[in-house]
């Protein structure tokens, strides 16, 4: 996903994320799971009146703040505004509707804003990465994308999305193939349009542009 994210990131006129001007890096999910075990339950200032946390989206919830309490530390220390990209698949069952989705990325979003934090963008593929790169690389690129989404995130199912990508790489294909094809210009960011991916595509433009050059 990093070298997606490098392509956005170069369309909207800034380096690129390798390059040695930049700082790029990685949080795993340990690192983000020590911060989040510190905080304590969240009043509902963020919320609607009568509106509980989802069990389920209280993890999004949490990683966004954990991430968004890294990434102001970062900031501090290096004395230049830091985006953070928090990655995670949406991964719900075919029926799981598009609410799913809508709860995790706004989770995302009150996490960040729960810890007073612009630079934070969702990044939640539905149902999951793999649907879009499939996009860019089946028989007919770009065509009706946001069928995919409506796709089971379950690796296990006949018709899996993981299954699927691996048929439309080479023999072998790996992560190295993949992040070939995209500098390659193979799969191209600017033609991809799905809900989940254009959601998170508008929010880091937003977010790139609010950061102060330098």
């Amino acid at each position: 996903m990093a070298s997606l994210i490098d392509q956005i990131v170069r369309h909207n006129g800034m380096d690129s994320i390798f390059s040695h001007t930049s700082r790029f890096e990685f949080i795993s999910n340990g690192g983000l799971s020590e911060v989040a075990t510190s905080f304590k339950a969240v009043p509902k200032t963020i919320r609607l009146p009568g509106v509980k946390t989802k069990k389920e989206t209280r993890y999004f919830f949490n990683n966004a703040r954990a991430l968004a309490k890294i990434a102001k530390g970062k900031a501090e220390s290096f004395g230049q505004a830091v985006v953070a990209i928090l990655f995670r698949d949406s991964d719900g069952t075919a029926s799981a509707g598009r609410s799913r989705w809508a709860d995790q990325q706004q989770s995302m979003l009150d996490g960040f804003a729960e810890e007073n934090f612009s630079g934070g963008v969702p990044m939640v593929p539905k149902p999951k990465s793999e649907a879009w790169l499939i996009c860019a690389l089946k028989p007919a690129p770009y065509q009706n994308c946001a069928a995919l989404e409506d796709r089971s995130g379950n690796d296990n199912s006949p018709n899996s999305l993981k299954n699927e990508l691996a048929r439309l790489l080479p023999p072998g294909g790996s992560h190295d193939g993949l992040c070939a094809k995209i500098d390659q210009g193979e799969i191209q960011t600017n033609r991809i349009d799905m809900p989940s991916f254009n959601a998170f595509r508008t929010r880091l433009g937003e977010v790139l542009g609010s950061v102060p050059p330098g």
